[in-house]
């Protein structure tokens, strides 16, 4: 069975970073930013650690290890904070946590820590045997992980977005991760527990797609055999994502545009008014102004839906995370297909640094599943590359090398020298850069071994 761990912390994207590094271990991590909902956390899921900050809104880390304590009297529990003062340490040790780790944390350190407190019952299984076990509450479905400062600025934008009953429009190149933010949103405002739908509204014909939105009365066109509810019912008070917004005829784009201002709609063949209980999140690829200017978009609609606009960086722009998103495929991959690859030499981390990736988080998504399914090896050659992404000369290979070196962070560093026992040498190898360049980057982050 694999140990679940709950990481409780009001910086959402700090629980999103551990449960990247937990997973990448063998764990399975959950989270939650509200320490008020943990006890009902606690009741559903057979949590084996918890992991808390100290000072949260709401309910404090102290307070909520005691009260954890009245319940779980066995279930270990590791405080961190950025206030590691020697008070607040005695007082966390005096009511029941195990250990204490001061911000930001040393992964490294705090793996060791965790490994022992898992009893081997729990423990991380082989790769062979993993499989990741969901909740409502788990941010394995709606987290993003990034080091990019521009990503950052996007997440912290979702963030403040998603308490609001606003509507959001969310847009980017295909790939970029619109739906996962659109899903960040759900799972950050008060709707998490209820439905989140999603439309493609491009993968739908158009005499279907007023349907699909609005539902329909037994009769109210040939091929309606019975009534049908729409999604902007069967959402209820949940969250509605449309893709592809940009899609609809003006027709429909009129009847959404009621739904928005008056926030009620018939359906197909009915005269009663229904009222839409639920929060509308749109995406596009399109130029949603130019398609205005050519009178295939409503300007007033377009108003209505952007009242928060989210625009995601293509993942050529976010250089520093393509090596941290392979490693995170190859993971998910490892487990899905029962392999157990370490990871990909440098002539190939090079190779995914140079490309563009037109398609984006998606593009290399597919990558590195398809580099699985083929390889048999312990780590991924450029053999297993496709033949589109091996045009490269030996000064693209500089280039991008510095790229990689420059883009590197303090998180990413650390989960490099614990993935290689501490040892600097191998860590550079693994991160496709010199020792010295390891050596001057850890000094200037004040990084100790």
């Amino acid at each position: 069975m694999i140990a679940k761990i709950l990481i409780v912390d009001d910086e959402a994207q700090l629980c999103i970073s551990l449960s990247k590094l937990l997973k990448a271990r063998g764990y399975s991590p959950i989270f939650t930013t509200e320490s008020e909902k943990v006890m009902g956390i606690l009741k559903v899921e057979k949590v084996s650690l918890v992991i808390t900050d100290l000072k949260m809104p709401g309910m404090s880390g102290i307070d909520l290890i005691r009260l954890i304590r009245t319940e779980y009297s066995e279930l270990p529990i590791i405080m961190v904070s950025g206030y590691a003062s020697v008070d607040n340490v005695v007082k966390a040790m005096r009511y029941g946590a195990v250990n204490f780790f001061e911000k930001p944390v040393r992964f490294s350190e705090m793996a060791v820590e965790i490994d022992r407190l898992l009893p081997k019952t729990v423990m991380k299984s082989s790769l062979k045997n993993q499989k990741w076990q969901n909740s409502r509450y788990d941010g394995s479905d709606s987290s993003i992980l990034t080091f990019n400062p521009s990503m950052q600025e996007k997440i912290n934008l979702l963030k403040k977005a998603a308490p609001t009953d606003a509507p959001v429009l969310i847009t980017g190149e295909s790939g970029t991760g619109k739906e996962l933010a659109a899903s960040m949103i759900h799972a950050e405002c008060s709707r998490f527990d209820k439905p989140f739908i999603k439309l493609n509204c491009a993968a739908i014909p158009e005499t279907l797609l007023e349907s699909e939105l609005f539902g329909h009365e037994k009769g109210a066109f040939t091929d309606a055999v019975e009534a049908r509810s729409g999604k902007f019912e069967v959402v209820g008070e949940g969250t509605l994502f449309l893709d592809e917004i940009g899609e609809i005829s003006l027709k429909t784009q009129a009847k959404l545009l009621r739904v928005l201002q008056e926030k009620e709609f018939e359906r197909i063949g009915s005269h009663k008014t229904r009222r839409m209980e639920g929060r509308i999140v749109a995406a596009t690829n399109r130029k949603l102004k130019d398609r205005i200017r050519e009178g295939l978009f409503r300007e007033d609609l377009f108003y209505r839906l952007s009242v928060i606009q989210i625009e995601l960086p293509a993942l050529r722009s976010r250089k520093e995370d393509i090596l941290p998103l392979t490693r995170l495929f190859l993971s998910d991959f490892n487990q899905k297909y029962g392999k157990n690859i370490s990871g990909f030499d440098q002539e190939t981390e090079v190779l995914f640094l140079k490309h563009d990736w037109p398609g984006n988080i998606r593009e290399l998504k597919n990558t590195i599943e398809r580099m699985v399914i083929f390889c048999d090896e312990e780590i991924i050659s450029t053999e297993f590359l496709p033949e589109q992404y091996k045009n490269y000369s030996a000064t693209d290979k500089t280039v991008f090398l510095k790229t990689a070196s420059n883009s590197i962070s303090r998180d990413i560093i650390l989960d490099a020298l614990d993935k290689t026992g501490g040892n600097r040498s191998r860590a550079a190898d693994y991160l496709g850069i010199t020792r010295r360049t390891l050596y001057n980057k850890m000094k200037k982050l004040d990084i100790e071994v």
